[in-house]
């Protein structure tokens, strides 16, 4: 609840004029916001009301009830803000196009405080059948994650170092989930062999990063000088092959432990998601756009 109040009696959000293709558009139409509160969290709907996934208090709801009669605009401007940052700055829409158009659209938006940047959010992303919305929310299907920054629509780097700090924050959670969940099989190679490599990547990629934000300038366009264009592009891919090889150590843990019905699975699951992702945002949106310039190709 918080974030959402300092979201929208914030600065005004400024959106850029931009058009929306039928996808898109559909998406627009069916987003739901979400937000947590004290126990539990808040769906706003895309009429602009809302429903909990618990018991909310009198004060929550009065709050909610207020700001969604007094600050439908700033609403309507949140969800174009996010559609367009995803647009930007994601291969998310794309990559899970096929899940989404099957749920009728249905977008669900998750904003959580990044508290590595203040003031930047992570929005993790879900689907669901709008039948199955309430009675099996649990059941909604996880797409990944992106950041928004309601400051400023560009991103340093294309914001590398969001994914960064994100990936180690989230390499930390599995440990926790892996001390929690694991059973006595799969606990060792877990712990010794699993967690151990994907710690060794992540770092490789931090350095990678470190490297690639301090000797490249933090926005480059693709007319600015065709070297400078070469060696930035040649940087993400560089950092690319990292996440992908990160990607398959998880993709094949993911498999051994869904054939072991372990409960540490969903959260290999998860993170191997954001790993494929990473790495189509990077192949497609950074080092594609990047080529395209260096190449001159303007089609």
């Amino acid at each position: 609840m918080d974030s959402l109040t300092a979201i929208v009696d914030g600065d005004s959000i400024r959106v850029p004029e931009f058009s929306l293709d039928r996808f898109q558009d559909e998406l627009l139409r069916n987003l739901h916001l979400e937000f947590f509160l004290e126990s539990c969290r808040v769906l706003i709907t895309p009429h602009l009301r809302y429903t909990t996934t618990g018991s909310a208090t009198r004060e929550e709801e009065e709050r909610l009830e207020a700001l969604l009669a007094e600050k439908q605009d700033q609403i309507q401007q949140i969800k174009r803000y996010l559609l367009l940052n995803l647009s930007l700055y994601s291969g998310l829409l794309e990559a899970n196009s096929y899940d989404i158009a099957l749920n009728n659209h249905l977008l669900i938006s998750r904003f959580v405080d990044f508290k590595a940047h203040p003031g930047v959010y992570e929005v993790k992303l879900y689907t669901l059948s709008q039948d199955d919305l309430i009675a099996h929310y649990g059941d909604k299907i996880y797409l990944g994650r992106d950041f928004v920054s309601f400051a400023r629509l560009q991103r340093d780097h294309f914001g590398i170092v969001w994914i960064r700090d994100s990936l180690r924050q989230q390499l930390t959670r599995l440990a926790t989930r892996v001390a929690g969940l694991a059973g006595p099989a799969e606990r060792p190679w877990l712990e010794r062999e699993l967690l151990p490599e994907l710690e060794e990547s992540v770092e490789e990629f931090t350095s990678e990063v470190d490297a690639l934000t301090a000797e490249c300038p933090a926005r480059v366009s693709p007319g600015g000088d065709p070297e400078a264009l070469l060696e930035v592009n040649s940087r993400f891919r560089e950092v690319k092959h990292t996440l992908s090889e990160a990607e398959v150590t998880l993709r094949e843990a993911e498999t051994r432990l869904i054939t072991a019905s372990s409960d540490v699975a969903r959260y290999v699951t998860k993170l191997r998601k954001d790993l494929t992702n990473y790495v189509d945002y990077v192949m497609v949106k950074i080092n594609g756009r990047l080529s395209d310039a260096v190449n001159g190709i303007h089609l």
